[in-house]
């Protein structure tokens, strides 16, 4: 009787051992598959927030969007991907050098969100360029009529600042007619009846003739084709960025109120440039002039890339200065380079 009897318990207790294993085994198990599918659902939503960040990285790199400065702007509400979505805003500084991005997922009902501060800067580096006066030229210039060219520094408001460069300085001659002027290096602008007490002071002839010469992409220390993307068949002003265009004829062009880089060249260097009015800001890249007749403002600097044809500048009453402050800051004003978007911090908050 008591043999079985303890076999009896012995039965039990190896029972209910097993029971305590077996429900021990499962709650383990349920916990792990609920940790799991949580861990799941995480690893989604980060995802998701992160591939709406990307996105918007994206956008920006590709010139398809830009940050409003100083302001929180709503880049996109609810889009779906991968079974959920997500919805991203963004702001910037008034530099338009920092993005700060908020980027939140939604997946199955659950919600995280991430924020990240990403640097912006143009893929394209643009130094400080070779200019050698208001006016730089590889051929010969004739400049008349009423037009006058400064090599005097100017601030972006037009207001003068310093001595600044030449006014002119060319490979080869340059020749004054009518009432044109040319001045720098702290000296007014004076026409061709005071000009020859000052030449040798506001113009440089038979300058040096530079590689840079060779094409806008050297004069602008790039690589050729760099600039390939920005070649264009139109222009529609205003325009603020860099614009490339390679017809043998542009004009007659009417600035309005323009900034950034404007390029005129073909592969037979011998692109022709016409300018009425306006004002622009930057910097001007033409293989020749054809010629400036009505009363435009060109602040920065001009470039002529042409060996042999005569660069005109006339004649109008047109105003071309010199200004190393515009000249110091073209990626500003070409805001239609595409960016780099270089991440500096990231955080996941919900």
């Amino acid at each position: 009787m008591n043999n079985n009897g303890n076999a009896v318990i012995s039965v039990l207790v190896i029972g209910v051992i097993l029971n305590l294993i077996i429900a021990s085994f499962m709650i383990s198990s349920r916990d792990t598959t609920s940790k799991s599918q949580t861990r799941r659902y995480k690893s989604n939503l980060v995802n998701i927030a992160e591939a709406g960040k990307e996105h918007l990285y994206g956008q920006i790199q590709g010139g398809a969007f830009k940050p409003v400065k100083n302001n929180r702007a709503v880049y996109c509400t609810d889009k779906p991907f991968e079974n959920g979505s997500f919805s991203v805003s963004c702001s910037t500084n008034s530099s338009a050098d920092t993005v700060w991005v908020n980027s939140a997922a939604v997946f199955q009902g659950r919600m995280t969100m991430v924020q990240s501060v990403a640097k912006l800067s143009p893929q394209l580096s643009l130094p400080f360029p070779p200019v050698r006066g208001a006016l730089t030229a590889r051929s010969r210039i004739t400049v008349k009529g009423n037009i006058q060219i400064d090599g005097r520094d100017y601030d972006t408001f037009n207001i003068m600042t310093g001595p600044g460069t030449l006014g002119v300085s060319t490979c080869n001659l340059l020749f004054l007619e009518g009432n044109a002027s040319v001045g720098g290096n702290g000296v007014a602008p004076l026409s061709k009846h005071g000009f020859e007490d000052i030449r040798s002071l506001v113009s440089e002839e038979n300058a040096s003739v530079e590689q840079f010469f060779a094409s806008p992409e050297a004069f602008l220390g790039l690589p050729e084709g760099a600039l390939d993307e920005y070649k264009s068949s139109s222009l529609n002003t205003p325009f603020h960025g860099l614009i490339y265009l390679t017809q043998d004829y542009v004009g007659p062009v009417h600035f309005e109120n323009s900034s950034g880089i404007l390029i005129v060249h073909n592969q037979y260097k011998d692109a022709e440039l016409q300018i009425t009015n306006g004002v622009f800001k930057g910097l001007i890249i033409t293989d020749k002039m054809a010629k400036i007749n009505g009363n435009a403002v060109v602040l920065g600097g001009v470039v002529t890339l042409c060996e042999g044809e005569v660069s005109t500048f006339g004649t109008g009453t047109a105003v071309i200065r010199y200004s190393s402050q515009v000249l110091s800051n073209l990626s500003k004003y070409c805001e239609n380079l595409k960016r780099k978007v270089e991440q500096i911090s990231w955080e996941q908050v919900k």
